[in-house]
C-alpha cells in the first residue's frame, strides 16, 4: 500500500507532538513494507527531497517557517493550502511518469486538512492526458466510449482521504479550545462566542493576543474565515481522533471518527533509563537538589507559568527546554524572586530521552484541554514520576503512580512537589511499559492501514 501523508512540519522541523508522532507512524509502516511518502513544507537548510529510513520525504510545500509570528502565520494563510493541491498533482503526476507505485491512501495531519474538499474535486476531474503514454495506452481500450478519452483518472478519484485531528484549529478559531483563557470551552463557536472569548484571551494560536490583535476587524474575521475553512474540511475525510476526548468535541460537531492515538517509540527512552542504572539516588545522598524538567513551547496555556509560582519557597532545580513568546517573562521572574530555574534552547528530539533521566519529577501544568498527553507517556517509558493538569486528555494518558492537578493552581502543585520529594522520590522508579502497548508504533500502524483497508473495500464493493 502507498500511502501519502501531508503534513506542515515534518522533522527535524519539529512544532509539537503531531510531527514527531508522524515520523514514528511512518517508519513502523514502512518496516512493514508499505511504500511511504511525506509531502511537507519546504526549508531553504533541508533537502527538497530524501528518503530516510525508507520513507520519501517531498519538502515542496510553501508556509511561514513557525506559527509564534504574525507574519509567519499570515505566510502560512496565504501559501499553505494552494501549495498543497499543487505539489499534490505534481507528485502523483511524477510517481506515474517514473512508473512508481501510485498513492491508496492520501492522510492529512493538523491543519494541511484544509485542502480536502479542493483536492478531492482537483483528483476527480483530473484529464488523462497528464499521464503517461503508457499508461494511456493501458487504459484507453477499456475506458473509451465512442471514441470519447477517459476524462478522469480512474485510481485518483476515489483515493480516500484521511485526516488525524491532533490539535484545534478545526474545531476552535484560537485553536486551543480555552474559553477566555479560563477553562475549556463548552460551545461549539460562532462569529459572535469567538469575539467575545477572544477579548478576554491572552493569546491566539501560540502568539501574544495584544491590544492591535484584539481590536483588529480585519485580523479576527481573517482567523475566523480560516477556522470556518478547517471546520468545513471535515466532512470531506475519514477522521481519526487521537484521544476519546478529541472524539468527544467531533461528536459534539455531528462527525464520526475513530480513536487511534499517537505513537510512542519508547526504545529509546528504555536504553537512556538503562545507561543511567548505576546514578545514585539524588535526595538519598544529598548530591544535589531534585531536579524538574518542563518540556513545552513558552507559552501561556502550556502553564510554565505556574510551575515558577509553585516553586518559589521550594529547594529544587527547573529545567525548562523550550522556546515562546513567554520566555522573556519568564526569565525576568525567575531573576526578580530569585529561582533556580535554566530556561534552555529546544533540543533535538533525540536529545529528550537523556533529558528525563536527569530529571526527578516531570511536570506537564497545561492550563488548556491538551487533545493528547505525550508527555506523560514518554515518562512513564523513562521510569519517571509525573505531575501533570486534570485537563483534557491527559486523564487519559496517566498511570496511578501519576499526580494529577487542577489546572492554574500554583498552591496544589507546589504542595504534590513537596509531598513528592518527601515520599515517593526515594524509591526509584522502574519504568512502566504495563499501559504503553496501545501506544507502540508497530501497534499504531496495524490500526491504521486496518483503517485504510477497510475503507478500500467499501469502496470497491460500492463500485
Amino acid at each position: 500500500m502507498h500511502i501519502l501523508f501531508i503534513s506542515e512540519y515534518y522533522p527535524p522541523k519539529i512544532m509539537g507532538g503531531g510531527e514527531i508522532n508522524l515520523q514514528t507512524i511512518a517508519h513502523a509502516l514502512a518496516k512493514e513494507n508499505h511504500t511511504i511518502s511525506i509531502l511537507t513544507a519546504k526549508f531553504p537548510h533541508l533537502p527538497t527531497h530524501e528518503t530516510l529510513n525508507n520513507v520519501h520525504i517531498y519538502r515542496t510545500l510553501k508556509t511561514g517557517t513557525t506559527p509564534n509570528s504574525l507574519i509567519q502565520n499570515l505566510k502560512r494563510r496565504i501559501f499553505f493550502p494552494p501549495s498543497i493541491i499543487k505539489q499534490t498533482i505534481s507528485l502523483i503526476r511524477k510517481l506515474q511518469k517514473t512508473n512508481q507505485p501510485p498513492i491508496d491512501i492520501i492522510h492529512f495531519i493538523g491543519p494541511s486538512i484544509i485542502a480536502a474538499k479542493q483536492l478531492k474535486r482537483t483528483l476527480n476531474n483530473l484529464y488523462i492526458h497528464q499521464y503517461s503514454k503508457s499508461f494511456l495506452e493501458e487504459f484507453d481500450k477499456c475506458y473509451r466510449v465512442n471514441q470519447t478519452p477517459l476524462k478522469t483518472h480512474p485510481k485518483t478519484k476515489n483515493i480516500p482521504l484521511f485526516a488525524t485531528i491532533e490539535s484545534y484549529p478545526a474545531l476552535c478559531p484560537k485553536g486551543d479550545r480555552f474559553y477566555k483563557s479560563k477553562h475549556a470551552c463548552p460551545h461549539i463557536c460562532t462569529l459572535q462566542k469567538f469575539l467575545i472569548c477572544q477579548q478576554q484571551s491572552t493569546e491566539i494560536g501560540k502568539i501574544q493576543n495584544h491590544w492591535y490583535l484584539k481590536y483588529n476587524p480585519l485580523f479576527l474575521f481573517s482567523i475566523y474565515h480560516y477556522y470556518k475553512q478547517l471546520n468545513s474540511s471535515l466532512q470531506h475525510c475519514h477522521l481519526i481522533a487521537i484521544s476519546a476526548y478529541v472524539q468527544t468535541l467531533l461528536t459534539q460537531q455531528q462527525h464520526q471518527s475513530i480513536i487511534i492515538p499517537n505513537a510512542l517509540d519508547i526504545k529509546p527512552f528504555q536504553n537512556a533509563a538503562k545507561q543511567l542504572t548505576q546514578k545514585s539516588d539524588n535526595i538519598i545522598n544529598n548530591k544535589k537538589k531534585p531536579t524538574l524538567l518542563y518540556l513545552g513551547s513558552l507559552t501561556a496555556f502550556k502553564g510554565p507559568q505556574i510551575i515558577l509560582q509553585a516553586i518559589k519557597n521550594l529547594n529544587v532545580h527547573l529545567d525548562l527546554y523550550s522556546d515562546g513568546s513567554l520566555k522573556s517573562e519568564l526569565q525576568t521572574y525567575i531573576t526578580q524572586h530569585h529561582i533556580d530555574a535554566t530556561i534552555h534552547p529546544p533540543v533535538a528530539y533525540t536529545q529528550i530521552p537523556q533529558l528525563y533521566q536527569h530529571a526527578d519529577i516531570i511536570l506537564f501544568p497545561s492550563l488548556w484541554p491538551e487533545p493528547f498527553g505525550r508527555i506523560p507517556i514518554e515518562a512513564h517509558a523513562a521510569g519517571k514520576i509525573v505531575i501533570a493538569s486534570n485537563s483534557g486528555a491527559i486523564p487519559e494518558t496517566i498511570s496511578p503512580n501519576d499526580f494529577l492537578v487542577p489546572p492554574g493552581d500554583p498552591q496544589t502543585l507546589h504542595n504534590t512537589i513537596q509531598k513528592i520529594i518527601e515520599e515517593k522520590i526515594k524509591k526509584k522508579s522502574k519504568p512502566n511499559t504495563e499501559n504503553l502497548t496501545q501506544y507502540q508504533e508497530k501497534n499504531i500502524a496495524h490500526r491504521l492501514i486496518n483503517a485504510y483497508q477497510k475503507e478500500i473495500t467499501s469502496q470497491k464493493e460500492i463500485s
